[in-house]
């Protein structure tokens, strides 16, 4: 059994920026061969060029909320690399609004990116694993999912459907093979970090973190990487919190404890 990904084809969806962009760089270290999808062209050539043009990573542009964009992303990895060992839906959006001010076109492009795209990244995958006989499946949820945040009600609301739909989809496909697990991270240091930072109405974001940062993104990518591995081989319908601490207890600044 391998403990690594080495010679694994992996698709990563959101994989420009942020973490799927570390989530990329670590999968290539570790010898798996990715294809990176992204929305936005540049941002992947940018990539590709500053990781100097590797043979294992293929680029595929395309927008998680279209079926056959998925779809095209897995079967370039398929022609390009022979098969679909790992499926990483990363690609999420946030956007900061009032509840009563949410309207219906940013409702529906939250729910369409996070949640939709994450199904149909879960599904078109399994369609070609489950054939195989193996694949793990890795989905990018966050602390949102149960600990709500206010002026996020739409972001909140698509994560906790991809915490259901993790569920379901590794229950309905265990006996396959294929593994679905999900990943939880609360803030990031990313750029999509700052939206929720500038929404957040407490006194101060870091104040709720027990470890007092925020996580980086190749510790999310390390978690990403375990869970896609063999290493966790015997792991499905989990999702795995990295959070600093920050669920288990409301923590209030010094000056009110």
């Amino acid at each position: 059994m391998q403990a690594g990904l080495q010679e694994r084809s992996a698709v990563v969806t959101g994989a420009a920026n942020g973490i799927g962009r570390s989530i990329v760089t670590h999968f290539l270290e570790a010898g798996a061969r990715v294809t990176a999808f992204d929305i936005e062209a540049g941002a992947l050539e940018k990539l590709a060029q500053e990781l100097g043009h590797p043979a294992d990573l293929a680029l595929a542009t395309g927008d998680v909320r279209s079926r056959a964009s998925v779809k095209s992303a897995i079967d370039t990895a398929c022609e390009r690399f022979g098969s679909l060992d790992i499926m990483v839906a990363n690609a999420g959006i946030a956007v900061g609004q009032h509840f009563l001010e949410i309207d219906d076109e940013t409702w529906t492009r939250i729910l369409e990116t996070n949640l939709n795209g994450a199904f149909y990244c879960i599904q078109e995958a399994a369609r070609v694993m489950v054939p195989a006989g193996k694949g793990s499946i890795v989905v990018t949820s966050s602390t949102n999912a149960f600990y709500v945040e206010s002026t996020l009600a739409h972001y909140n609301a698509s994560k906790g459907g991809i915490d259901a739909l993790i569920r379901s989809a590794a229950l309905e496909l265990a006996a396959t093979g294929v593994r679905v697990n999900g990943v939880a991270p609360s803030m990031v240091r990313t750029r999509a970090a700052f939206v929720t930072a500038e929404s957040d109405t407490s006194s101060s974001y870091l104040e709720r973190v027990p470890m007092g940062r925020l996580a980086e993104p190749s510790e999310v990518a390390n978690a990403v990487e375990f869970l896609a591995s063999d290493r966790s081989s015997f792991c499905t319908g989990q999702v795995l919190v990295l959070d600093g601490g920050t669920t288990l207890g409301i923590m209030l600044p010094e000056s009110e404890v």
